[in-house]
């Protein structure tokens, strides 16, 4: 019977830890926080290989992200031996934010020594967001409540206020709650107040009027109010908005059509597809609607009343304001004008493109000018980028159809000629000849198919073995001319495991080193062609660099080196201007990026840093 009682103990004890490891996140490290155990699930949310983490410090404990106060506050818990619990942040392997609900144990041997630290944790990344998201929406919202220039109050039926967005006469918000809106009022216009509140609560609708008031000077305050109900689920009104804001100066409210132009004003500022803007005829902004607040990034109640020339870049703005102006007289005179281009500036300082039409409108005897415009960023990027490629295409085809055209032409003549020889020095001259020219051929067409390869899409990222394609592309090289004097110094440093795409990786390095190859001195017992490859391997990127100890390029033609079709020597008949194109072509597909420096006489070095690409199996 007891040993039916420890087998039972023992299979329960194995089904309890199988399913600990199984739906939870793990680690055991030793006192100096060295991972000795990490269970799958932790492998996974980090997306790490559980080869690579053992003997590593765990991060995790000492993140950035964190106050040093909290980090100093866990280990002076878990060194005096008891449980520490918290939430613990870090990021993966391709960069993504976690935030994990930990629990740590210190684990001490027969002497009380602590020698271990069992940590599990559970990964609350969604909640913990979806929280800092919540609070980071909610002081927004304050904030703008805040920095309205009106005062809104949320009142009942009899005036008593429920809330208010910021301070007033004095008081600040929780000094306002509880008291009624009356008491702040002067009491001339108490009664037109009240008879207000009680319209709404009659007729369901928002109502708009004047007031004013003195401020603490005996000085006369103008200020138009407007006040709309709030609705329960049953269509009942639970209260009603009071918004007073100050004017400069008494606003005579035209009852006449006052509906339609509500009606109007609802439609238009709900526009979020087009970008309109109503300014006076002193360039002062009047109305704004959604789709301005989206592109310019500015509320109503931030830019109304602004001159129109905040909107626009101030390198161009004396510029723009001469077309603004000119477009402004056609209209005076009745002529139909163009529509215009315009680079305007949002409220973050970011530049961007627009197109517009202007029109005119007489409102009481004054001229407000609507501009209707269209954000054309993407189209000006798109047309640039068309461009570009158009040109390069253009001058891809040129040079490729005259390129092909003349090793193979040569070629020719040379076998012609050959046939007529009977000399045998004059035969091996020659041969010598036709091998360069169709070896120039073959160079060419070999960079037109790496062009090719650049340009595919479909190539799946996979894991890449440095010195394996750094040895495949010296062999193929190895028949260039003067290839033996060449000593090549190959320093692989294998960090990490990495991913990417093994054509474009292979076709870079290639282009690399051959680059160096061409624009080397020939070998002399004072000097010996020299070409340096060494790559990095770390958690999120690759640093590669390839340099050699040839001829340099000035700083004059270094900008210009990774043009297309661009000789940096245009003695070297061995190049034709596609190697460094195509490189930097395969940097920017990776997402990567690529630099050089070159000295003359010195040598040249490049600087490759790609990014640790998600490897399929």
């Amino acid at each position: 019977m007891e040993a039916l009682k420890l087998h039972i103990s023992h299979n329960l004890n194995q089904n309890m830890t199988s399913l600990l490891k199984e739906h939870s996140i793990i680690t055991i490290t030793d006192s100096m926080s060295r991972i000795e155990y990490a269970n799958a699930n932790f492998c996974e949310i980090f997306e790490r290989n559980t080869n690579h983490i053992i003997g590593e410090t765990l991060e995790l404990f000492k993140s950035h992200l964190h106050s040093g106060e909290l980090y100093k506050e866990l280990w002076r818990t878990i060194k005096m031996g008891r449980k520490w619990s918290g939430v613990l942040t870090d990021t993966t392997a391709s960069g993504k934010t976690i935030w994990l609900d930990t629990t740590i144990m210190p684990i001490e041997d027969h002497e009380d020594h602590i020698v271990k630290y069992f940590a599990i944790y559970k990964d609350i990344t969604e909640n913990y967001t979806k929280n800092i998201e919540l609070q980071e929406q909610k002081n927004t919202q304050d904030n703008f409540l805040k920095s309205m220039p009106l005062h809104m109050f949320s009142v009942t039926k009899h005036g008593k206020i429920l809330n208010v967005n910021k301070a007033y006469l004095g008081l600040e918000v929780n000094e306002l709650k509880g008291t009624y809106i009356y008491d702040y009022l002067n009491p001339e216009v108490f009664e037109v107040f009240k008879k207000n509140i009680d319209a709404i609560y009659l007729n369901k609708t928002s109502l708009q009027f004047e007031t004013f008031d003195f401020d603490v000077e005996g000085r006369k305050k103008h200020s138009v109010v407007s006040i709309s109900p709030t609705f329960n689920d049953y269509r009942g009104i639970e209260s009603v908005i009071v918004t007073i804001q100050e004017v400069a100066k008494q606003i005579t409210i035209v009852d006449n059509n006052r509906e339609r132009e509500t009606n109007y004003k609802s439609i238009y500022k709900s526009i979020n597809v087009g970008i309109i803007i109503v300014a006076d005829h002193k360039g002062k902004i009047t109305e704004w609607n959604k789709g301005a607040e989206l592109a310019f990034g500015y509320s109503e109640l931030e830019i109304l009343g602004c001159q129109l020339s905040v909107l626009i870049t101030k390198n161009q703005r004396n510029q723009n304001i001469k077309e603004l102006l000119k477009a402004v007289k056609e209209l005076k005179n009745d002529k139909k004008n163009d529509i215009i281009e315009m680079s305007c500036l949002r409220k973050n300082g970011e530049e961007f493109p627009v197109e517009f039409a202007l029109s005119s409108l007489n409102v009481n005897g004054q001229n407000f000018y609507c501009a209707m415009m269209l954000d054309i960023t993407k189209r000006k990027a798109l047309q640039n980028k068309l461009k570009q490629k158009t040109k390069d295409l253009e001058l891809f085809l040129y040079r490729s159809a005259h390129d092909l055209r003349a090793p193979f032409s040569s070629a020719q003549g040379l076998l012609n000629l050959l046939k007529e020889e009977e000399a045998k020095d004059e035969i091996s001259l020659l041969t010598e000849m036709l091998s360069t020219t169709i070896n120039n051929g073959k160079a060419l067409v070999d960079n037109l198919t790496q062009a090719s390869i650049v340009t595919t899409k479909k190539i799946q990222p996979k894991k890449i073995d440095f010195n394996a394609v750094i040895n495949k592309v010296i062999k193929n090289l190895s028949v260039s001319k003067n290839f033996k004097h060449f000593k090549f110094n190959i320093e692989v440093t294998n960090g990490y495991e990495f991913g990417s795409k093994p054509e474009l990786i292979s076709s870079m390095l290639q282009n690399l080193i051959q680059n160096a190859l061409k624009h080397s001195y020939e070998a002399t017992k004072d000097y010996q062609p020299i070409v340096d490859v060494s790559v990095k391997l770390l958690q999120k990127k690759a640093l590669i660099k390839v340099c050699d100890n040839g001829q340099g390029v000035t700083k004059r033609r270094i900008k210009k080196i990774f043009d297309l079709y661009y000789r940096a020597n245009n003695q070297n008949v061995l190049g034709n201007g596609l190697g460094l194109y195509i490189v930097k072509n395969i940097v920017e597909d990776l997402n990567g990026k690529i630099s050089v420096e070159s000295n003359i006489n010195k040598g040249t070095c490049f600087e490759i840093e790609l990014p640790n690409l998600q490897i399929n199996y």
